[in-house]
C-alpha cells in the first residue's frame, strides 16, 4: 500500500539531503511538490493524513492565494519541514527544533537554496521542479495509458507482498492471503492458480459485492498501474529512439546515450512526452500534439521550452510522436508477464 503522507515527507527528506546530484535533489523537489499538493485532498481516510494536510494547508496558502504556482518562498518551506520530519527517526537522543535547523544551516543543499546568487544557479530549475510536481499533484487525471486496460488476472509479484502488508478485509482477501500461503506451500500448484485467476478475475466485475470493494479496487489499481507503467515506458522508448534516428543519434547536439533505464532522470522528459502524446484529444492536429509533448519534455527538464515556430527540432518531435502512436496502438491490449 501506498505509505502515508507524513512517511512521504519523511523519505522525501532522507532522499533531499543525501546527494549532492543537482539532478537528484530536483527530481526530489519535483516529487515532494507533488507530495506537498496532496495537501489539499479532501478523500484522505487516515486521521495522521489529515493532521498533516491540515498543517500544510495552513502553513502554505500564504503563498498560493491569487498565485498560478508556489512561489520560491514555499519551496524553501516544504524543503524546511522535510528535513525536520526527517531527522526525528535518526536522532538517538530527542533533539529541539532550534538544534535541527543549526543542522539544517550546515546542509550542503541549504547553503546551495539559500545562498545569494541562487538565482543565478540552481534556482530556477529548482523552483521548475517544485512547481511541476505541485501542479501534477493538483490536477491528477487518468492518462490514456490508464484507459482499455484489460482484466489482469496474474497480478504482479508486489502485489503479493502489498496484500500481506495491508491486511486487507473481506472474503476475498482473505481467500487469496489462504491461496497464496497454500502456493508458497507447494500444494497442488495448477489447481492454486487456476482458483487465483479466477479470484482475481472476479475483482473486475461491476457487482462487486460491498465487503470486497476495498479489496477489488486495491487490486485493480496496482494492475493499472503496473500496466501502464510497462505501456508508457515502452512508448517513450520508442519516441526517443525515433527522434535520435530522426537526429541522426544527436540529443542536445551531442550523441546520445542508449535509453536510459524508466526510472533514471534521464528517462522522465520521455515519459512526460509519451503521456501527453497518448492523452492528446481526438480532434488535435498531429503538428499540435507535437508541439505539447515537446513542452512537456521541456518541463519535465525544468527548463523553459524553445518558442516552436522558430524550433528546428520539429521534425525530430514529429518522428517521435508518429512513433509512440504505433507503440501505443500496438500495446493496446499488453498486459505483462509477472515474471
Amino acid at each position: 500500500m501506498k505509505p502515508r503522507l507524513f512517511e512521504r515527507e519523511l523519505l522525501a527528506g532522507y532522499r533531499l539531503f543525501s546527494t549532492r546530484d543537482p539532478r537528484e535533489w530536483k527530481s526530489c523537489l519535483e516529487d515532494l511538490g507533488k507530495l506537498c499538493a496532496e495537501a489539499w485532498r479532501d478523500d484522505l481516510s487516515e486521521e495522521k493524513d489529515r493532521a498533516w494536510a491540515g498543517a500544510h494547508r495552513d502553513e502554505f496558502k500564504q503563498w498560493l492565494d491569487g498565485r498560478p504556482a508556489p512561489p520560491w518562498p514555499m519551496l524553501i518551506a516544504a524543503v524546511k519541514r522535510a528535513f525536520l520530519a526527517s531527522r526525528a527517526p535518526l536522532e538517538r537522543e530527542p533533539t529541539s527544533e532550534a538544534e535541527r535547523l543549526a543542522r539544517l544551516d550546515r546542509t550542503h543543499l541549504w547553503k546551495t537554496l539559500t545562498a545569494e546568487d541562487v538565482a543565478q544557479g540552481h534556482g530556477p530549475e529548482a523552483l521548475r521542479a517544485f512547481q511541476r510536481g505541485f501542479r501534477l499533484g493538483r490536477c491528477e487525471r487518468a492518462h490514456a495509458t490508464k484507459r482499455n486496460i484489460p482484466p489482469v488476472v496474474d497480478p504482479p509479484y508486489s502485489w503479493y507482498r502489498q496484500q500481506e502488508d495491508a491486511s486487507l478485509p473481506g472474503p476475498s482477501a482473505a481467500r487469496e492471503r489462504a491461496l497464496a500461503a497454500a502456493w508458497r506451500a507447494n500444494k497442488d500448484r495448477e489447481a492454486v492458480q487456476q482458483a487465483l485467476r479466477e479470484l482475481h478475475a472476479s475483482a473486475w466485475r461491476e457487482d462487486v459485492p460491498e465487503e470486497d470493494r476495498v479489496w477489488a479496487e486495491a487490486y485493480r489499481e496496482t494492475c493499472t498501474s503496473w500496466v501502464t507503467d510497462h505501456r508508457r515506458d515502452a512508448v517513450a522508448q520508442s519516441a526517443y529512439e525515433a527522434y535520435l534516428q530522426s537526429t541522426d543519434g544527436l540529443l542536445d547536439g551531442e550523441p546520445a546515450r542508449p535509453w536510459p533505464k524508466p526510472w533514471h532522470h534521464d528517462a522522465r522528459p520521455w515519459l512526460a512526452f509519451a503521456e501527453r502524446v497518448e492523452d492528446a484529444p481526438e480532434d488535435e492536429s498531429e503538428l499540435a500534439t507535437a508541439e505539447a509533448a515537446a513542452r512537456e519534455y521541456w518541463d519535465a527538464r525544468w527548463r523553459e521550452a524553445p518558442r516552436w515556430d522558430s524550433d528546428p527540432a520539429q521534425t525530430h518531435w514529429l518522428a517521435a510522436v508518429r512513433a509512440a502512436r504505433r507503440t501505443s496502438a500496438a500495446l493496446a491490449s499488453f498486459v505483462p508477464r509477472p515474471w
